[in-house]
């Protein structure tokens, strides 16, 4: 029996154990996903629809951020009011850096990541995220090397697809007039897509906060000189102030999630409402 009962444990598969690995936003955990593959198993912090900027971590996420054995910080600060509690939680978790690399922006001007006050929202850009698919990649080659190769494979995939999406906005927005450019959403989420592709941002949001009316006033006297023709609304944000703006501009309202996991759809889908709603 006891022979038996080893020729039968020979027999049975041996699968390795998945990484568990977390990461802060929606976005990050589709690219995380996406290279790691069947081999990971990836926790995202911030669930969807929060706003990370208000976001305060649950019980439920401290318990499953204890299974981690690595984080991915984008390395904006965005996360360091509450991170500590979730090392609290996993001292041996290791930290990656998903930023090495990236061209920083802060109140539309290049900056040093040192300086902490930074532009978190890297993954807007198909370029910044290039630098991002390829930092992951390293990380989790050098957590789980027999399965390098793997994840080598899928980041060259994903970073292709990365860089047919670039050369299409690109494409796409060199046919649009210099007056066609300009949009309005309320949080300024979309600097890196802006800048990276010749595009101007305008918000209504005022140093995080809702604009006053003065504030208002002039973003419609700005929106009307730059011919705006559509503004986006956040579902984690307040759609009061933008609404009023659409109006005066005779301008359409419409909602991006600049948060989705679907990061890629969401800026097809952007630059498309763009292309619709170009004023004549």
């Amino acid at each position: 029996m006891g022979k038996f009962l080893w020729a039968l444990l020979l027999c049975v598969p041996v699968f390795a154990a998945k990484l568990t690995v977390a990461v802060t936003l929606q976005p990050y955990a589709s690219i995380v996903q996406e290279i790691g593959g069947s081999d990971v198993d990836v926790v995202a912090l911030v669930p969807p629809g929060a706003d990370p900027h208000t976001f305060e971590p649950k019980p439920s996420s401290l318990k499953e951020f204890s299974k981690a054995v690595a984080y991915f910080s984008d390395g904006s600060g965005i996360d360091e009011a509450w991170l500590p509690r979730f090392t609290g939680v996993n001292k041996m978790v290791k930290v990656f850096a998903l930023s090495n690399g990236i061209d920083w922006i802060e109140g539309g001007k290049h900056h040093h990541p040192e300086d902490r006050d930074l532009d978190p929202h890297l993954w807007t850009s198909p370029l910044q995220l290039q630098r991002v698919a390829h930092n992951v990649c390293e990380a989790l080659a050098s957590l789980d090397e027999p399965h390098a190769d793997k994840y080598r494979a899928r980041s060259a995939k994903l970073m292709q697809r990365l860089a047919n999406q670039d050369l299409e906005l690109r494409t796409t927005i060199e046919k649009l007039s210099p007056e066609s450019r300009t949009f309005i959403v309320f949080h300024p989420a979309y600097g890196y897509f802006a800048r990276d592709y010749g595009m101007t941002q305008l918000t209504v949001e005022v140093k995080g906060k809702e604009p006053k009316p003065r504030d208002v006033f002039d973003l419609i006297k700005t929106g009307k000189e730059n011919h705006v023709g559509i503004v986006f609304v956040q579902p984690q944000f307040s759609k009061r102030s933008a609404a009023t703006i659409a109006k005066e501009l005779n301008a359409v309202i419409l909602e991006t999630d600049p948060l989705a996991f679907d990061y890629e759809s969401n800026i097809r889908a952007l630059i498309k409402a763009i292309q619709d709603n170009v004023k004549k």
